[in-house]
């Protein structure tokens, strides 16, 4: 694999940022209530199922953030499952957009295109 996948971007691109988002917040809370209840271990897991999309270079990334978070008297859980479909690239590298696109706006042969047009 030539190509590693930037896992930061990847977090922040899951299900259009939300994902990343509420990894923060159930971060803090957890962190909070195992100050508050010092016996207690809180758990956040991440669980994500790659799987291809018809016969292109896409993917489904299911992905499931689960938490349990210790509370005075018990445990407070909750599951939360989204998708989001990412290309993949060169190398196997996960990217929201596809890197192979070339820009058409300002490309050699618009110019071409527009001078004729002109004419």
């Amino acid at each position: 694999m030539s190509h590693p996948t930037d896992v930061t971007r990847f977090l922040e691109d899951l299900d259009g940022g939300v994902l990343a988002e509420r990894l923060g917040k159930v971060l803090s809370h957890a962190a909070a209530a195992a100050t508050n209840n010092p016996k207690k271990k809180g758990k956040v897991s991440i669980d994500l199922t790659i799987e291809n999309i018809g016969s292109g270079a896409r993917v489904g990334v299911t992905h499931k953030l689960a938490f349990k978070i210790p509370t005075e008297h018990g445990t407070q859980s909750e599951e939360h499952t989204t998708e989001t479909v990412m290309c993949v690239n060169t190398g196997g590298e996960m990217t929201l957009e596809p890197k192979n696109q070339f820009d058409m706006i300002g490309h050699p042969h618009r110019d071409k295109d527009s001078h004729q047009e002109k004419h």
